[in-house]
Parts: structure tokens; C-alpha cells; sequence
């Protein structure tokens, strides 16, 4: 790569020679830096024949490349997006062969516009915003139209950087990187739903950079959970949405990838605060952590990741008898395994047969009186193909057999098309 990339750096230097008395040599400079790791990252993507097509800006500061596009602009406007649609047949009889009848539908699941205006090399505005199952109307309030992220960026140097606003939670997989042809599935994973909820986006400020050694991080201060949503099924009902949120406990959260070769990352990262929102009574500590593991290579695509949720068992004790939340669970744990491979690699036109094992319990451990639900103790297994015809647009077919402890595992087929640009 180093040879290829020799003689195109040559030939900027030279190109750009002539301009290096004028005022605007730093930004001249900083241009041909882009540049050059642009290239960087094309060759690369190349050689690891990664799935998903190489961009200017890919995996900068934990972003998706419709979503980046802005850092790579122009100062202005910039514009991308993604959208899918899904269909799920879920079966007419349960795990125990209960015969509860067929269940068919059709969801326009998501349409998505990324908006971001650069006002200098310095200051970049970033958003997404959201329609969900057709959007919202007074006839059908099932709907949702919700700003996803929207944020400033003050950025200072590749080392740390500043950004403040209503921010993506950086941990797993989906819920930054979360356009439909950059992950396997019709359907996202269910770890990544529940014990990592999706997508999970709250208000705050941090910093994030990319490191000496092929690391990258994020550090931000957000508002916290509100417990006083949590259930059965775990915490996600607890994020707040930048809708008017409660903030008396706030909450850090963070990651921490390497990158040491092209195609492998491995990481962790973590959420970590207090989910009681009133001012008063015990606290509800929040810990959640995963750790995270990447490769891509030759067609090849692996991807493993293992997370747990704690909640502070006396936090959760002092709520009232008949409170929903006390039955969230007070240990949680879920992870994956995921492997595909695509049959026509080294082609823009892609492939992809693909397993993935799932394994999680959002009732590990329970406050004391609280009864588990065996429902919540789950295995799924999804097996499927995704084709996409060009890098940019996706079509998914799966069948998932999806079981858990009380025997009301409910299997189901799946279809999805997905676009991103």
C-alpha cells in the first residue's frame, strides 16, 4: 500500500509547492492529509475486501459514512441518508405448540435524513433525523418523527476533540453504526436492542480522538437513565430522547476500539450513573459494559460481542411493591456470535449467507419478592442471506428460531431492503 501510495503523495507535495508562502497553507496542508487518508482507506478496504464501501471520512469519530459526510465536505451543507423497509411472518404456533394463529406485517421502519453544515475545518454541525413506521399524523400516532443526534463539533487536533449536543451512546455495534447494509440481518441484533438498547441517544458534552497506535475513543458526561421506566425487559425504556430530560443524575459513558491491522478491531466501552431521577432516595446505580470484537478480510465477516447490566439492588428494593420497574432485572447479560461470508467477493455486487447465535437474560438477578419471568432467559438463532447490488443498497432474508425458559419462543421469517448514500 505504502508504494501505491508513494507517487499520489509526490505529486500533491509538488502540486501544492507553489502555494506554500500563501496565508492558507494550513488548511492547503490539512486538505492533502484528508486526502491521503482517504486513499488510505480506500487501498485498505481493498485488501480486507470489507463489505461496505470505502469513504472519505469511514469510521472517523465513530460515525457511518452517509452519516461523516459532512467532515469530508467542503465548508456548507451536506446531505445524506438511509432508509428500510421490513416484513416480518412470525409463526402460528409457539415454542410449547400453542396455536396462536399467523402474524404477518409490512413496516416502513425508517427514513432517515443526516444534515450536517461545516462552518470551518473547525466547527461542523452533525444531525439526523428520523421518521419511524411512515412518520407521525394525527391519524396514525403509532408513528414517530424523533431528532436522532444533533451536535456541534469543536475539532482541535486528531488527539481530542470537543463535541456537545444530543449524541449517540458510544457502545456495540448498531448503535452508531446502525445504517441496514452496514450490519448482517433483517433485523437488528436483539442484545443490541436490549441489554444495549437501540438507539440509545442522549444530551451531554465529551470529547473523542484517534490515538498513537491505531486507538480511538469517546468520553462524554450525559443525562442519566430514568429508572422509574425500566421493566421486565430491561433498561431501554428508561432513555430519555433529549425529551425534556431529567436531569438530576447524570451519567459517563465511553469507548475505547484498536484497529492494530486492517479489517480487525477490538474494543470495549462502558455507561456508568445513577437511574433514580426524583433527588431523593436510594440510588439506582447503572452500570453498564461490553467488550467487542471485529474482522473483516476476503470476503469474511466476524463479529463477536459480549455485554452485562448491573442495577444497584438496593435502588431497585426501594421502589414500591407495584412498581413495574422493581422487576427490571438487577444482573443482565446478553452476547453474539456472528459470521458471514460473501460468495462473490472482490465484486461491488455482494453475496452474504450469515449465522448469528444469540444468547441473553434481562432477569439474571431479580430484587428480592420479584418473581422471573422465564420469557425474558433467551436463545435465538438467525440464519439468512443478504444481497446487495451495489455496496450502498441491501436486500435480507432471514429465519430466526427464537426460544426462551418459559417455552413461548415464537419463530419467524424476515425480509428487509435497506439503502444508505
Amino acid at each position: 500500500m505504502k508504494s501505491l501510495l508513494t507517487p499520489v503523495l509526490c505529486s500533491l507535495l509538488a502540486g501544492s509547492a507553489f502555494a506554500q508562502e500563501k496565508p492558507d497553507t494550513e488548511k492547503r496542508i490539512a486538505d492533502l492529509e484528508r486526502r491521503l487518508e482517504a486513499l488510505s482507506r480506500e487501498l485498505e478496504s481493498q485488501k480486507t475486501g470489507s463489505a461496505m464501501p470505502a469513504a472519505p471520512e469511514e469510521g472517523r469519530f465513530g460515525m457511518a459514512p452517509s452519516a461523516s459526510k459532512v467532515y469530508g465536505t467542503p465548508s456548507g451543507l451536506s446531505v445524506g441518508g438511509y432508509g428500510e423497509f421490513l416484513y416480518e411472518s412470525k409463526a402460528s404456533t409457539l415454542e410449547d405448540k400453542t396455536h396462536v394463529g399467523t402474524e404477518k406485517t409490512a413496516d416502513a421502519l425508517r427514513m432517515v435524513l443526516y444534515t450536517g453544515y461545516k462552518f470551518s475545518d473547525r466547527v461542523v454541525f452533525n444531525s439526523e433525523i428520523e421518521f419511524e413506521h411512515g412518520g407521525f399524523s394525527d391519524e396514525h400516532p403509532e408513528g414517530e418523527a424523533i431528532a436522532e443526534f444533533y451536535y456541534l463539533d469543536f475539532l482541535l487536533d486528531k488527539a481530542i476533540n470537543f463535541r456537545a449536543g444530543q449524541m449517540l451512546v458510544p457502545m456495540g455495534f448498531v448503535n452508531e453504526l446502525h445504517e441496514p447494509p452496514a450490519f448482517l440481518g433483517a433485523r437488528r441484533p436483539q442484545v443490541e436492542q436490549t441489554i444495549i438498547p437501540s438507539t440509545w441517544h442522549e444530551i451531554g458534552f465529551g470529547i473523542h480522538g484517534e490515538l498513537a497506535g491505531h486507538l480511538s475513543y469517546r468520553l462524554y458526561l450525559m443525562n442519566g437513565l430514568n429508572g422509574a421506566r425500566f421493566n421486565a425487559g430491561g433498561i431501554a425504556n428508561g432513555r430519555q430522547d433529549g425529551n425534556k430530560t431529567n436531569a438530576q443524575s447524570l451519567a459517563w459513558t465511553g469507548r475505547l476500539d484498536w484497529t492494530p491491522r486492517p479489517g480487525l478491531l477490538l474494543g470495549g466501552s462502558f455507561y456508568a450513573g445513577n437511574s433514580n431521577q426524583t433527588g431523593s432516595g436510594e440510588a439506582i446505580t447503572t452500570t453498564v459494559w461490553d467488550t467487542h470484537a471485529e474482522y473483516r478480510a476476503q470476503g469474511f465477516q466476524f463479529r463477536a460481542l459480549y455485554a452485562n447490566t448491573t442495577n444497584r439492588a438496593a435502588g431497585v428494593e426501594a421502589l414500591a411493591a407495584a412498581d413495574p420497574a422493581r422487576a427490571v432485572g438487577t444482573k443482565q447479560w446478553g452476547g453474539y456470535l456472528e459470521v458471514g461470508y460473501d460468495l462473490l467477493k472482490g465484486s461491488k455486487t455482494a453475496l452474504i449467507p450469515y449465522v448469528r447465535f444469540e444468547r441473553l437474560d434481562t432477569q439474571q438477578a431479580v430484587a428480592q419478592g420479584i418473581e422471573k419471568d422465564l420469557s425474558q432467559d433467551r436463545t435465538l438463532l438467525t440464519m439468512g442471506v443478504a444481497f446487495k447490488p451495489i455496496p450502498q443498497v441491501a436486500v435480507k432474508a432471514d429465519w430466526t428460531r427464537d426460544e426462551n425458559r418459559a417455552q413461548t419462543g415464537r419463530d419467524q421469517f424476515s425480509l428487509a431492503l435497506g439503502y444508505t448514500f
